[in-house]
C-alpha cells in the first residue's frame, strides 16, 4: 500500500483547492457569477501562494553577500538566503589571516574588523550548507580603478566617418 505522505504534505493546497472550487461552483449555480469570478481568482492565488511557499521550503540554501562598510573598515557579510550557512570561512587579499564563521542564520549579517581602511578588497567566502559540499564565492568590494583613456561615446564600431583625433 502507497504511503499517504505526499498528500498529508499536500493537505493545506487541496483543502484550499477543493473549498476554494466548492464555492465557485456554488456561487455560479445560483446565478453570481462575478463573485464566483472573485473567488475562482481568490482561490488561484491562495494555490500560488501555498505552492510556491512549499517549493522554497524544499529548495531552501543560503545566498552569501559581501560587501564593505561606508568607512571603508569592516566587511559585511550577510545572508540573504532562507537557510543557515556553517563553517564559512572569509579570505581577503593582502590579508594574512583569514575569518571563521561558525555559523550565519538567514537574514542576517556579521561585520568583520579590517586592520586598517582599505580602497579595494577582493574578498574569497567559503561556506557549507546541510551536507552538501563546501561552496565558494569572490567579491570585488570597494572602487578599482577605471581605464582613463576609454571614450564613452565611441561607437563600437566606425559610423559615419568617425576618426581618431
Amino acid at each position: 500500500m502507497p504511503s499517504q505522505k505526499p498528500v498529508l504534505k499536500n493537505f493545506k493546497t487541496i483543502l484550499v483547492a477543493v473549498v476554494g472550487l466548492g464555492l465557485t461552483l456554488l456561487l455560479y449555480l445560483i446565478g453570481q457569477e462575478i463573485f464566483a469570478g472573485i473567488a475562482i481568482i481568490i482561490t488561484g492565488t491562495l494555490l500560488l501562494v501555498l505552492i510556491i511557499s512549499a517549493d522554497a521550503a524544499k529548495n531552501a540554501q543560503p545566498i552569501i553577500l559581501a560587501d564593505l562598510s561606508p568607512n571603508h573598515r569592516e566587511i559585511i557579510i550577510e545572508n540573504v538566503g532562507t537557510y543557515a550557512a556553517e563553517k564559512l570561512e572569509i579570505f581577503a587579499s593582502d590579508i594574512d589571516e583569514p575569518w571563521y564563521v561558525e555559523r550565519l542564520e538567514f537574514d542576517t549579517t556579521t561585520r568583520l574588523t579590517l586592520p586598517d581602511m582599505v580602497k579595494s578588497l577582493i574578498v574569497e567566502v567559503t561556506y557549507q550548507f546541510k551536507d552538501y559540499p563546501r561552496r565558494s564565492k569572490s567579491f570585488s568590494l570597494g572602487r578599482f580603478e577605471q581605464e582613463t583613456d576609454q571614450d564613452l561615446f565611441k561607437p563600437m564600431f566606425p559610423l559615419f566617418g568617425w576618426k581618431n583625433k
